[in-house]
């Protein structure tokens, strides 16, 4: 009955025990009904239903998540990773369970963390769906007294909140964005196992970001010792029989539905890769940042200095610039023998010209991705001396202003140009074109930016393009990214399409770069050797 007072879905059980424990107990028809209906209603919980839908009327939940819920609550003990593929409706999923253990009397107190951007959206959908109330935890005293809390880690996580969090128990605890515990020696991973927890669900779409023992870090947290050792586990990824071992003792934790497996007819969606050459000074500049390294390369110093600021330079010339300009930088920018003071025209990019070349030809909105927020300035001042209206969303942004620009992109600009906040939470399934004006090295990045699209209430094909400088760090990014999803696949298995289409005009063009533009025969070799593995795999899965 606890819960009923506490989420609020009746004063019947209230009235009654203060009736109860009142001196004169007069008969009272309706709160002794009410009893007796809440008696036979609590004594048919044992079958393995969701009883908490009845409350749901409005509530249309496609069959995996049905499914998802069930195996929760049923079969895994209410500890488990919800990693269904981007756009999935992880969070209905994980507000059903909830419900469910608050009707079933199991959970009074659940403390959901999210990332910063998602905690009014988590409260909205919590509302909406499925009439619970909750507050957002903003540091104050008034949360000690909520059910259900909201908060981010990063605000609990360090004195003195810390130290007041761990004094309670909470019956459930809800992660979003996951993916974010993986390194056990972050004070994330040390929080969340500090809590003192009866059940917990782990929500992301991409369990593995950049290594195998991502997915065995998420596991120690729900289910201790269940994936063997760390040791253990990475061997068992190392071979077939290995993998044959570990399956099973994953499906003990985590759930993963991918779109084809769905009863959801899903828009197409299309890989484009735009193989660019860069205009002469963002080539020249380009160029002297590497030639500098390869200079001082027996000094060993540069190396992660000099991978950023080619980075930087693939994404535009003024993020470039402006990384030269920093004073840890100074030694560069004296020493590369080229003009830093430009004009507005040299400060123009291949990609630019390209982004812009396809917004004019389009009536439709486009997203463009970058991991700079200079080159984010610079597109959207470029575009606007073309009048070409856009938005800019990043993660300085408060929560209101960044709803404000979400609104903005859907009812009045064209273009939104997004940093990697842009790429968590939001739902704009009212666009169906994404550019990818710089790539980021994990593969993960790319599926949960472009699940910002391709996800439930999408109506088009999605098209997504990749803009790619030839000759430069993003060959070498793009060798990687590509290994890493085949890293992912072989663990987790297979995953929608990120990189490539296998279209005719995508081989031949990676034909004629290998062929044509590689600067050595081992590059060469290389490149051909990344298309048969490609190719293979590709042909493995028709098969299938």
């Amino acid at each position: 009955m606890a819960h009923s007072i506490f989420f609020q879905q009746s004063n019947w059980p209230l009235d009654f025990l203060q009736w109860v424990q009142s001196e004169e107990r007069r008969f009272d028809r309706e709160l002794l009904t009410n009893s007796i209906l809440e008696k036979k209603k609590r004594t048919s919980l044992n079958a393995k239903s969701l009883h908490c839908l009845r409350e749901l009327p409005h509530l249309n939940l496609h069959p995996h998540q049905m499914e998802a819920a069930n195996k929760v609550i049923f079969e895994l003990g209410g500890r488990a990773l919800l990693a269904d593929e981007v756009g999935l409706g992880k969070t209905i999923e994980a507000g059903v369970i909830l419900k469910e253990y608050i009707y079933r009397g199991l959970v009074s107190s659940a403390l959901i963390l999210v990332p910063s951007s998602l905690a009014g959206q988590w409260q909205q959908e919590l509302a909406k769906h499925f009439g619970l109330q909750s507050i957002i935890h903003k540091g104050k005293k008034e949360w000690r007294k909520a059910p259900i809390i909201i908060a981010t880690i990063d605000l609990l996580k360090r004195p003195p909140l810390r130290e007041e969090i761990e004094k309670h128990h909470y019956d459930l605890v809800i992660v979003d964005e996951a993916h974010k515990l993986t390194n056990p020696k972050t004070l994330n991973h040390q929080f969340i196992q500090s809590l003192s927890k009866t059940y917990c669900l782990f929500l992301t779409a991409t369990p593995i970001q950049n290594r195998s023992e991502d997915l065995f870090h998420l596991a120690t947290l729900l289910r201790p010792g269940l994936l063997g050792t760390q040791g253990e586990y990475k061997e068992n990824c190392q071979s077939e029989e290995g993998k044959n071992r570990i399956i099973p003792l994953i499906d003990q934790f985590m759930i993963r539905t991918r779109r084809k497996e769905t009863s959801i007819a899903w828009t197409k969606r299309t890989i484009h890769i735009d193989w660019i050459e860069q205009l002469p000074y963002e080539r020249e500049l380009y160029e002297a940042v590497e030639r500098y390294y390869n200079d001082q390369r027996s000094s060993n110093q540069h190396a992660f200095s000099h991978i950023t600021l080619l980075k930087q330079g693939c994404s535009s010339t003024i993020a470039l610039l402006k990384a030269l300009g920093r004073p840890e930088n100074k030694e560069w920018s004296s020493s590369l023998g080229v003009n830093l003071d430009v004009t507005p025209d040299q400060l123009v990019t291949a990609k630019a010209k390209r982004i812009l070349s396809f917004v004019q030809n389009t009536d439709e909105k486009v997203i463009v991705f970058t991991q700079y927020r200079a080159t984010q300035l610079y597109l959207s001042w470029y575009l606007k001396q073309h009048n070409i209206t856009s938005v800019p969303f990043r993660g300085g942004f408060k929560k209101g202003k960044k709803q404000w620009m979400t609104d903005l992109f859907k009812q009045k600009a064209q273009v939104l140009i997004a940093t990697e906040a842009g790429s968590e939470g939001l739902n704009l399934q009212f666009c169906r074109y994404m550019i990818h004006a710089d790539i980021p090295w994990n593969p993960m990045k790319l599926e949960q930016r472009i699940g910002r699209i391709h996800r439930i209430g999408q109506e088009k094909n999605v098209e997504v393009y990749y803009l790619l400088n030839r000759n430069s760090i993003e060959e070498r990014i793009w060798a990687v990214l590509q290994e890493k999803v085949s890293l992912f696949q072989y663990i987790i298995g297979e995953h929608e399409d990120l990189l490539a289409s296998t279209t005719k005009k995508e081989l031949d063009r990676y034909l004629e770069d290998a062929f044509v533009y590689s600067r050595s025969e081992q590059e060469m070799r290389l490149k051909l050797q990344h298309l048969e593995s490609f190719y293979h795999s590709t042909a493995t899965k028709g098969e299938a």
